[in-house]
């Protein structure tokens, strides 16, 4: 009797139904991702169930239900709680932002609440943002409900605020709502996914995602890109980085260097775009900082000659030999050539 009443309530809650937010296509296809999913796979409600022979298959309830079964909870507990917390608006302000003051809402039983509001969209766009931001504050069931809110709230800033919020949530839910944010039409709400990606631990599985913002026409989101690359560390990536060197905007250029130097702070003294980067004449930070690398480069150099370390075209110093190498018998030939990053940067 009870689930009855609570799948009645769920009827009821959702009787308005909210407009899908619009989305846009990716236009570049990165290299496969080894921890990527599928394409195909469907993302809208985290990992599919499994069974085990034996055992009994878990069911799985869908968050809108678990969103109405909460409610209806608190309906049948504390009626006046649910009245108060459905009509509690922000009491803080920030410059044009408003929040909550933290208090009732750090209570899990909560969570179904703010969510069911923000389904309804009945509150204005600041005060549905104010709701967003609470999320991460109750403790509760709100991590799978938000990032599938991402492809549902009409207002840009209300998806914007859902996706920075997914840098409170865990896996999958977090990569579901950011893959969300970067098909979003809206520019603001891809550069939110961009920058929000740096910050996720499992972020190498949105490298595709990543990869395909570092060639959009909006040098924001490419800037974005770039930098999450560097945050993430991760050493495929160094090749694109190394072509945003040249990008047309100097944010671009200045974020692939700094990201490059994350990946590889001590290879970076070889990188042979050095040179270039050093005449730079829209950006002096980066003619700076490539002028700093150089003289790295050329201090690591003087101290090999002067250990007897032999340098060969630009290369990293190599160990000292006790004596000439033999010469090839057939077709052989002296590795030679400038020393780029960790060669490992280079494997998929």
């Amino acid at each position: 009797m009870a689930i009855i009443v609570a799948f009645t309530v769920a009827a009821l809650a959702f009787a308005a139904p909210v407009a899908p937010a619009p989305s846009r296509a990716a236009p570049t296809t990165a290299p496969a991702s080894p921890g990527a999913p599928a394409a195909a796979k469907n993302l809208s409600s985290g990992p599919a169930a499994t069974t085990t022979p034996g055992v009994a298959a878990q069911v799985q309830v869908d968050w809108r239900d678990r969103v109405a079964i909460g409610v209806a909870a608190m309906q049948a507990s504390d009626p006046a709680r649910l009245a108060r917390l459905e009509a509690l608006q922000p009491d803080r302000k920030v410059e044009d932002a408003v929040f909550f003051s933290p208090g009732e809402l750090q209570d899990p039983r909560v969570a179904p609440v703010l969510l069911r509001r923000l389904l309804q969209s009945r509150d204005p766009v600041k005060v549905r943002c104010a709701l967003v931001e609470a999320l991460p504050l109750t403790g509760g069931d709100w991590q799978e409900g938000a990032a599938a809110l991402v492809a549902l709230d009409a207002s840009p800033k209300v998806r914007k605020q859902l996706v920075e919020v997914m840098r409170y949530a865990g896996a999958p839910y977090n990569v579901d709502g950011l893959r969300r944010g970067f098909k979003d039409e809206d520019s603001e709400v891809n550069i939110a996914a961009a920058r929000t990606a740096g910050f996720a631990r499992n972020g190498e599985e949105l490298f595709p995602e990543l990869y395909s913002s570092t060639f959009d026409a909006d040098w924001d989101l490419r800037a974005a890109a770039v930098q999450a690359l560097g945050m993430l560390r991760l050493p495929k990536s160094r090749d694109v980085l190394i072509k945003a060197l040249s990008d047309d905007e100097r944010e671009v250029r200045l974020q692939a260097f700094l990201a490059l130097e994350q990946i590889d702070p001590e290879g970076i003294i070889w990188l042979p775009e050095l040179e270039s980067l050093a005449k730079d004449r829209k950006s002096h930070r980066i003619a700076r900082k490539a002028e700093l690398m150089l003289r790295k480069r050329r201090a690591a150099e003087k101290a090999a000659k002067k250990a007897g370390r032999p340098i060969t075209n630009a290369a990293r110093p190599t160990s000292p030999e006790p004596s000439p190498p033999a010469k090839p018998v057939s077709g052989g030939s002296a590795a030679s050539g400038a020393i780029k990053l960790d060669p490992s940067a280079t494997l998929p």
